[in-house]
């Protein structure tokens, strides 16, 4: 499905390649995606959403299942660039056209390289990108973009999707948590943990029930502190953390050193392993 899915963004993109007229920087509205590039890569978030309608459809290669709107594009790209300690368009790889269709659509397609360094590994990814843009009113109405993230060992989304679920855990709000979760996630706890009776946990559904029900009917409160995300390679995110928790049985209170292990596929979380110092949750149960 994501094949053909991709397949129907790639038609999309060069379609517009393939009509009448074609122009070389020489149009008003080449001059402001040259704008919208501008602003993206000085994170002039302000600016830059200045440049589409308030109802610009925009999509691509990672969010073409839905789309996304201008706010939630503003959002994402806000998101990203915390991952990267730079991040610009480089020029001398970079063409421009506009394109006239035959029903009067005026579209800009952008080819240009992307360079980015992520600060989790200080490496630089050069990533092709190819965009499309049809302008009406001198506003930007859809986007349609495709980059070339196969260099990237990892998707520098996963570390903001395991910091939502832990900002949601935090609330308390587990409806959320759980959305986060791939309907096949393979769930373990630490050997040696009470709740490691039921490893594997398969499913949302039994992570809820095994896990989380579990330990908000035994603790008196259960806090995540000191959380730290480290991006992997293989898609995983390793995070360290503590727990700080109180049971309910004994009384007794525990601060106790963690590191939890996720793998994610396709923006969802597929696997955990948790890594926890046994011995302080043993003995803050033991009477």
């Amino acid at each position: 499905m994501k094949k053909l899915l991709l397949l129907i963004l790639s038609v999309m993109l060069f379609t517009a390649c393939n009509q009448e007229s074609r122009y070389t920087q020489e149009s008003s509205e080449i001059e402001t995606y040259k704008k919208v590039l501008k602003a993206y890569e000085d994170q002039d978030w302000g600016s830059f959403a200045t440049h589409y309608a308030d109802t610009a459809i925009i999509a691509n290669n990672v969010t073409l299942d839905k789309g996304q709107s201008l706010a939630e594009l503003v959002e994402t790209n806000k998101q990203d660039a915390t991952l990267f300690s730079s991040w610009r368009y480089v020029d001398t790889e970079s063409d421009y056209e506009m394109v006239v269709t035959d029903e009067g659509e005026t579209w800009v397609n952008f080819w240009g390289l992307w360079q980015g360094e992520m600060k989790s590994d200080g490496k630089t990814y050069d990533i092709p990108a190819h965009i499309t843009a049809q302008f009406k009113d001198g506003k930007i109405i859809k986007e349609y973009g495709y980059w070339d993230i196969s260099k990237l060992l990892v998707n520098p989304n996963n570390v903001v999707i395991i910091d939502s679920l832990y900002k949601a855990f935090g609330k308390g709000e587990i409806p959320k948590v759980l959305e986060l979760m791939d309907p096949e996630i393979v769930w373990y706890e630490a050997e040696g943990n009470a709740y490691a009776d039921g490893n594997p946990y398969i499913g949302p559904e039994a992570v809820l029930n095994g896990v989380f029900a579990r330990v908000g009917a035994e603790h008196e409160y259960f806090n995540l502190q000191d959380i730290e995300l480290n991006q992997m390679t293989g898609n995983k995110v390793l995070a360290r953390l503590r727990y700080d928790a109180k049971v309910k049985k004994t009384g007794k209170t525990f601060n106790a050193q963690v590191a939890h292990l996720w793998t994610l596929k396709d923006g969802k979380i597929s696997g955990f392993q948790q890594y926890v110092d046994t011995k302080k949750l043993r003995d803050a149960t033991s009477n």
